[in-house]
């Protein structure tokens, strides 16, 4: 059995599964909580970075009433006093819901982050060429571009604060190059969200590999369709199988909080 799903074996058995570092209790915590689907919020300190967060993939959404963070949702309200970052990688209804622009009127510090030609607000970014790069407030923003089932996207590679953060969304293009080339900015990568495909022989899991081959990757989160954790689970097995020792992490549920020391 591989470090990665040893320690994963002994994370849940932990309530809030929480995985410690003894040499970096002076480092701030990270939370890495589960939106659905394929959204994931990354905390650390005020920073917020939202990543392909959408609403409709809930098959038990709840009231209104009992929208908030630890139930997966997004409100206004939680934002508030956070430095928010929103990634959307590419137009697709599980990536992408319109919501997300509801919420700048009402928050002083938010940027967005588009993976397309989403609209002309000279205030949001939209990276929708090949390999760009976007510098806002300190942290750094770099996009591989791909196009997936009719539109275009991008995977998101983001530095800030000694954190580093890479987001898939549903990216799959001339990996190898493009690996490369991102190998040239960092060789380590703290938070990978991958497609969690457990199939050795599809594009998806290989691009997993050569990921885990080329960069030190300290946790990789699998995503697949909302209510298909079991994949993710068989995803982690198969990583393992193949000699991939990063942590694996796989929610279950919406709303899921990990937190991990760096």
């Amino acid at each position: 059995m591989s470090r990665g799903i040893c320690v994963l074996a002994f994370l849940c058995a932990i309530s809030g599964l929480t995985a410690f570092a003894e040499d970096s209790q002076d480092l701030q915590e990270i939370s890495v909580r589960y939106l659905g689907a394929n959204g994931w919020v990354v905390t650390v300190g005020t920073r917020m970075l939202i990543f392909d967060y959408q609403e409709g993939t809930d098959p038990s959404p709840p009231p209104g009433s009992d929208r908030n963070l630890s139930s997966g949702y997004v409100t206004p309200a939680e934002l508030m006093g956070f430095e928010v970052y929103v990634f959307v990688t590419h137009s697709h209804l599980d990536h992408y819901d319109p919501v997300i622009l509801t919420w700048e009127p009402r928050l002083e510090e938010i940027t967005y982050f588009f993976g397309w030609s989403a609209g002309e607000d000279p205030g949001h970014h939209y990276l929708d060429e090949w390999r760009e790069t976007a510098s806002v407030g300190g942290m750094e923003v770099y996009t591989i571009y791909s196009h997936h089932s009719n539109v275009s996207e991008v995977a998101y590679l983001v530095t800030m604060d000694d954190l580093i953060v890479y987001h898939n969304g549903d990216y799959k293009a001339e990996y190898e190059d493009d690996f490369a080339f991102l190998r040239t900015i960092t060789e380590h990568i703290d938070l990978a969200f991958l497609i969690g495909h457990p199939f050795e022989n599809h594009q998806y899991f290989l691009q997993a590999l050569l990921m885990a081959e080329l960069f030190d990757v300290s946790y990789i989160f699998p995503m697949n369709r909302e209510g298909e954790a079991f994949r993710c689970h068989e995803y982690a097995d198969l990583l393992a199988d193949y000699g991939v020792d990063s942590v694996i992490i796989v929610a279950e549920t919406r709303g899921e909080e990990f937190i991990l020391d760096r």
